[in-house]
């Protein structure tokens, strides 16, 4: 079979590459002609910037968005096109990417942040097909029984105590654990999958204490930890990390002081969708917020905060947050979005 993935975000992309050359097919990774070959690619994955690209030479990754702008008249036609995060894929992307393939195969989570829409979508909010929906979703509601749907029980990114943390965000998608044994250690001391660091953050979201709690941790995971696995122990290396936080300064901020250290990915919550990394330090979406912001709220952009990990999370939380929760619960206690948030953050301060 010929076939093609779409990532949703280049950073996607790359890790998809990455993870398809690793189990032995021959991967190629579209860029864009202009940049250079990043830096995290495996080696063993080709790069093409080919305006025309032709099925057969490998499995061929590139974004939505690069699917999206080939010509019309394009040559390239393949048996079955596999888009990741599918989810945050809208309807009307999908719609576009229809000649391109025999075979759809969408692959993603419902609980996570749906397409992020800039214009207005008013004339379709009764719609269930409307342009703005996510993709899986949309079909569904289009096409019915129609669509085969497969529900997958299991994780293999992260362990155990990850699973039975994010619970509660999946009330009817029960999942557990197939990873193999993983973990990070320091010295003989392994360190838990989870743990939350409070902070004092009066300053707001962008309070100078929370980024350089941030960057610390990232400095001190690099410099102490080891990665095990049954195979292997290694040290930890700075492409094994990820630091990912609600807003864009925050992220602006954590990059500014990882610069002497590239590889690490530093990147918002939305950007960081779909990747995964041995270690993540996860700036909480309450931090510096009331609980009464729906951004802050949103139980999507937590799950992904909490769930790119393989092997450990240092989640930056606002000393305030579990008060404010606790007053809000207080006056609507049936309100969902807040009883989740302030039991995964009980968990979270319980680790």
């Amino acid at each position: 079979m010929t076939v093609a993935i779409a990532a949703q975000t280049r950073a996607q992309s790359i890790d998809v590459a990455n993870r398809t050359a690793a189990t032995g097919a021959r991967t190629v990774l579209h860029v864009d002609a202009e940049k250079e070959r990043p830096r995290t690619l495996n080696p063993n994955v080709a790069v093409t910037n080919a305006r025309h690209l032709q099925p057969g030479g490998g499995v061929i990754v590139a974004t939505t968005a690069r699917w999206l702008w080939m010509p019309l008249n394009r040559s390239a036609h393949f048996d079955v096109l596999l888009i990741d995060e599918a989810y945050q894929l809208t309807f009307a992307d999908l719609g576009a990417l229809g000649s391109l393939a025999d075979q759809f195969v969408l692959v993603g989570d419902p609980g996570q942040i749906a397409p992020v829409v800039t214009g207005a979508t008013r004339r379709w909010d009764a719609t269930t097909t409307g342009p703005q929906i996510p993709a899986p979703q949309a079909l569904i509601a289009a096409h019915g029984n129609d669509v085969a749907r497969l529900r997958l029980p299991q994780t293999w990114r992260f362990g155990p105590d990850t699973a039975s943390l994010l619970a509660p965000l999946y009330p009817s998608l029960p999942f557990t654990s197939a990873r193999p044994p993983r973990n990070l250690t320091i010295g003989s001391k392994p360190i838990p999958e989870y743990r939350a660091t409070p902070v004092p953050a009066t300053g707001g979201t962008a309070d100078p204490r929370v980024i350089l709690t941030a960057t610390q941790t990232v400095r001190d995971l690099i410099a102490t930890a080891t990665v095990n696995t049954p195979e292997e122990s290694r040290p930890l290396t700075p492409a094994d990390v990820a630091v990912i936080a609600p807003h864009v300064e925050q992220a602006a901020l954590a990059a500014a002081g990882l610069a002497d250290l590239p590889d690490v990915f530093v990147g918002t919550i939305n950007q960081a969708q779909g990747l995964q990394r041995e270690a993540v330090v996860a700036i909480h979406p309450l931090l510096g917020h009331h609980v009464d912001e729906s951004f802050a709220l949103d139980l999507g952009r937590l799950c992904v905060a909490l769930s790119r990990h393989r092997a450990h999370v240092t989640v930056i939380i606002d000393e305030r947050s579990g008060d404010l929760l606790s007053d809000a619960i207080r006056e609507h206690p049936e309100a969902r979005t807040l009883n989740v948030h302030a039991e995964l953050l009980d968990r979270l301060t319980a680790a």
